[in-house]
């Protein structure tokens, strides 16, 4: 800027306006044009030099202007460029600080009990591959699968595996959804269950996961008893009892003990290492399986010299002859012929059982070939998708990690287990492989005899996946418990949210009643349902937030449809009910039970929606129940009040705010439009009747749904602030104001403006209230565009849950979200940037993240001469109304600014140096976003505070500082948030 031009302006800053003159001159009348070399955002500026600056106000001053001495350096050089923001930076800091304090953050693993965050160190593979892998898929792929291959045919073992695949592939598409939310999980799958999907839900599912953590502890310790009696030492059952008695009898003794070794490895600190157990026993039995059915297949290999005995349930005989199995029944059958499609083919369908080959633990029930009862027996191989979040506290990156680790788990257990089943269709005889405890192998497994170099290798796999399985689902199941017992909202002892050893304890006392079952057919049943029980909570869960659209649901991952979610709902609650449909009732019971439990004990949802039509007593109780405490930080909505002006003819001044509101809230929330009349009663009750019905069809031309309330006082200024505080009833009050901009508060007929405005500010501030101040012709424009946050102090939550609420309106669905903060010198900007990019996707906000760069410069000689224009005309203001008799638009200056404007004794010639730091920032900060969002469709930036009330300073300044600062922007929307806008990451 050169002097020459500032000596061209129309006006002086030494030159005061003429009394006669309608309207003051405004200082943000005129700026100067920009620049056309301006820098980018992510480019930095140069600021000019110190002499430069001294050399133009110079210029200045020799163009005639009496101004005075140069402008002070007055203010730190660091926060000259945010004076605007000066007086709460001891309260709201700077976005650099509170990212910087944000960036270590983590919610504390259940594990963390001395109350440090957990490392985040782990990888996808051994942070979710291998939890996910930790299930019974060796252990039943060994005992059961060969049988159910054998009743139930190819197509129907087939048939389940694909099954299974989807199910897990389904709702691991969920779990990787609410993974990439945004959310932080907490190290535990409740935390990341109830933060993404609500208290009520999350604690339901974890409660079921948890019952079915425990089953399936209980599975693979009966799994590794039957491995003991009926294979390694049969001669160990020695507990009393006959028959099937005493099958049971000793299924629930070695149960027992072995499910009390297994908590004891829990317990111990190495546990966490035992992480590869399962999924090296699973890799163990596939190869073994593979191995033998490529050996039989390969020419000149030696067959199995075993045949199938005349009559079933003998034992296998040495062939005389080894003939092929296109012999038919005539003669002697091969037992291990090799891979075939002929044998295939024949095993491809479902046949009973011969008699004679059903003795063994599972009792009387074990003749039942049904497909339920094979579903149920196969389900337990898909258990592991919630646990790809078990470790969730210690990822390095939850969101890059879970949806590849539980997708490809999920993978992987679908295709081992139709491989397996398909080898076994094709490389053994139907009449073995429907043996299903090895009596015609004189104690052997069926996959342990197809399988090479010997039948030992499976049954050292399926043992290693029963403690792998077993050891993780103990760990898991105690960190459900314990993180259940920490919310505080079941009525579990408190002793169960501390430590290790007492969650680690419940969790094997409840593994103990499946125990009692003592069969791994009976339990497995349950054991699925259960699972199936959480699987389907998730998915339904997931389905509705996508369906009904929530602001803070926002995944990233690209699989995710809530059609996918509702098919995954749907698939579980069909596989329950084919499993065991009693038991599935059972457990939907167990789950609606605590989800309404949740409910009851003050577990908030979002409860604006559906009060039309309950009663007065179910109102009264719901506002009770509310008064317990302030929702959760996720779940904080802005419940809005609309201060709106009417005119003589009851119009609305400003009808764009109802719009905006109705776009904000989109139906849900309260929504409260508030008018003060001025004058007295009963005179003017009919006229604030008439107010209520003009503003009640404003709401309804606007689309929106809400309250009306509108009050008659005596002044304007007191009736909006009884309606800001005494608005609302209990935990139904508003929490936010959303107000327009005083547009005449520089014009002679409403003098009371600025005061009213900033005393409006106050009283909303102290009372907690967030404030939303519009300004310009919000929601115009053509569709799509851009809505630019400006986050530049404090934590910014409402600014950053503003973009979400309005994209759920299809006025702004297409609009692109950016998100821009300052960067002073000492800040940088590239840690800044993936900081902020951090805190976005943490908050789940689909945004564009820019660092401006605000270097220090010095203060202008425009900037001087604007701030001297505006105390000048602040003053002959409050000269001409009080020698009008009339009343002052704000106060007086203070004791301490008129010794401010002191040097000496002698008054100060220049403008105040508070209010130059001031007129600095808000022209830099203009100039910042006018560069980068100066084409946006709406712009929300942080209103900064208003004035103290002591000491006492010029109202009319405040509100010029923010017309500089908005000055040449299109719709902008001024935000701060109150008390009731509570902080978070």
């Amino acid at each position: 800027m050169s002097g020459a031009g500032l000596g061209a302006r129309p006006w002086r800053a030494g030159a005061e306006p003429s009394e006669s003159s309608p309207e003051p001159p405004s200082p943000s009348s005129s700026r100067p044009p920009p620049s056309d070399t301006s820098p980018s955002p992510s480019e930095e500026t140069t600021p000019p030099s110190r002499g430069h600056a001294r050399a133009m106000g110079g210029a200045s001053r020799g163009g005639g202007a009496a101004a005075g001495p140069a402008p002070p350096e007055a203010g730190l050089a660091c926060d000259r460029n945010l004076a605007l923001f000066e007086e709460e930076l001891a309260t709201r800091p700077r976005v650099p600080a509170l990212l910087r304090r944000m960036a270590p953050y983590s919610a504390l693993s259940p594990d963390s009990d001395d109350g440090h965050a957990p490392r985040r160190l782990l990888g996808t593979l051994r942070g979710v591959a291998a939890p996910s892998l930790q299930t019974l898929l060796g252990l039943v792929l060994v005992l059961r699968l060969p049988w159910v291959v054998g009743a139930g045919g190819v197509l129907q073992a087939t048939a389940i595996g694909l099954l299974l695949g989807a199910c897990t592939v389904l709702t691991a598409v969920s779990l990787s959804a609410i993974a990439t939310n945004g959310l932080d999980p907490g190290g535990c799958p409740l935390g990341l269950l109830s933060g993404a999907l609500g208290p009520e839900a999350g604690g339901a599912v974890g409660l079921c996961a948890f019952l079915s953590a425990a089953f399936a502890a209980a599975a693979a310790a009966l799994g590794a008893a039957e491995i003991l009696l009926v294979y390694v030492a049969p001669q160990a059952a020695v507990l009393p009892g006959r028959g099937r008695g005493g099958r049971l009898n000793n299924g629930r003794g070695y149960g027992a003990g072995l499910l009390g070794l297994l908590a004891l490895g829990a317990a111990a600190p190495p546990a966490t290492r035992a992480a590869p157990l399962a999924p090296a026993g699973l890799l163990l039995a596939l190869l073994a399986l593979q191995a033998g059915a490529l050996r039989a297949a390969l020419p000149g290999a030696a067959p199995h010299s075993l045949c199938l005995p005349p009559q079933p349930g003998g034992h296998l005989q040495p062939c005389p002859t080894a003939r092929p199995h296109s012999n038919g029944t005539q003669g002697a059958r091969l037992a291990f012929p090799g891979p075939s499609a002929q044998l295939l083919a024949q095993n491809l369908w479902p046949h009973p059982p011969e008699p004679g080959l059903e003795e063994g633990p599972g009792g009387d029930d074990d003749d039942d070939s049904s497909f339920g009862v094979l579903l149920g027996l196969s389900l337990p191989t898909a258990s592991g998708v919630l646990w790809g979040c078990s470790r969730s506290g210690e990822l390095r990156d939850v969101a890059r990690s879970v949806p590849a680790g539980s997708l490809g788990a999920a993978l992987a257990t679908a295709l081992g287990y139709l491989s397996a089943a398909l080898l076994l269709g094709a490389s053994v005889e139907g009449q073995l492989l429907r043996d299903k405890f090895g009596v015609s192998l004189r104690g052997t497994p069926v996959a342990g005899a197809a399988s090479w170099p010997s039948p030992w290798v499976p049954l050292a796999g399926a043992l290693l996946s029963a403690v792998g399985a077993g050891l993780q689902a103990l760990l898991g199941g105690s960190r459900l418990l314990r993180g259940l017992a920490r919310t505080r909202t079941l009525p579990l002892p408190h002793a169960l949210g501390r430590g290790r050893l007492w969650p680690l304890a419940a969790t094997a006392a409840v593994a103990e009643l499946g125990v009692l079952l003592g069969s791994l057919d009976l339990l497995a049943p349950v054991l699925s349902v259960f699972w199936l029980t959480s699987y389907l909570g998730l998915n339904l869960a997931c389905a509705l937030q996508g369906l009904l659209p929530t602001p803070g649901w926002s995944p990233r991952c690209r699989l995710y449809h809530w059609g996918v979610s509702l098919a995954g709902a749907t698939l579980c609650l069909g596989l329950m009910l084919v499993t065991c449909w009693y038991c599935a009732l059972l457990a939907l019971g167990i789950g609606a039970t605590a989800y309404k439990y949740l409910e009851y004990r003050g577990a908030q949802s979002e409860w604006g929606e559906g009060l039309r039509g309950l009663s007065l007593s179910a109102a009264r109780f719901a506002l009770l129940r509310l008064e317990d405490g302030q929702p959760p930080a996720p779940s904080w909505r802005p419940q809005l009040l609309v201060l709106l002006k009417l005119d003589e003819e009851l119009r609305a001044t400003q009808p764009q705010l109802l719009a905006l509101a109705a776009q904000l809230q989109a139906g849900k929330g309260l929504t409260i439009v508030g008018s003060v009349i001025p004058g007295d009663l009963p005179q003017d009750q009919p006229r604030a009747r008439a107010a209520e019905q003009a503003l009640r069809a404003g709401l309804a031309g606007a689309g929106a749904r809400g309250f009306v309330q509108v009050l008659v006082a005596p002044g304007r200024g007191p009736g909006l602030a009884a309606l800001v505080q005494g608005c609302g009833l209990g935990a139904l009050r508003p929490n936010a104001v959303l107000m327009g901009w005083p547009h005449g508060w520089r014009r002679r007929h409403d003098p009371a403006a600025a005061r009213r405005f900033v005393e409006l500010l106050r009283v909303a501030g102290a009372g907690g209230r967030a404030l939303l101040v519009a300004k310009g012709p919000l929601g115009a424009g053509a569709p799509g565009g851009t809505l630019d946050v400006w986050w530049v102090v404090g934590d910014g939550r409402l600014l950053t849950l503003l973009p979400l609420l309005l994209r759920q309106h299809p006025a702004w669905r297409g609009c692109r979200v950016r998100l821009f903060t300052v960067a002073l010198l000492e800040d940088n900007s590239v840690r800044l940037r993936r900081l902020l990019e951090a805190v976005a996707r943490r908050r789940g906000l689909p945004a564009q993240t820019h660092v401006v760069e605000l270097h220090d410069s010095d203060v202008s000689a425009y900037t001087y001469e604007r701030t001297l224009m505006m105390e000048q005309r602040s003053q002959m203001l409050r000269q001409m109304r009080q020698g009008q008799g009339g009343p002052a638009p704000s106060q007086a200056p203070s004791a301490g600014e008129e010794e401010e404007e002191e040097e000496g004794g002698a008054p100060r010639r220049g403008p105040s140096p508070g209010n130059v730091r001031r007129m600095h920032a808000a022209e830099r900060l203009n100039e910042a976003v006018g560069r980068c969002s100066g084409g946006a469709r709406l712009v929300l930036l942080d209103l900064p505070p208003p004035p103290p009330p002591r000491p006492p300073r010029p109202l009319d300044n405040y509100l010029e500082f923010l017309e500089v600062l908005t000055e040449g922007l299109g719709p902008v929307l001024l935000v701060r948030g109150g008390d009731g806008d509570p902080p978070g990451p």
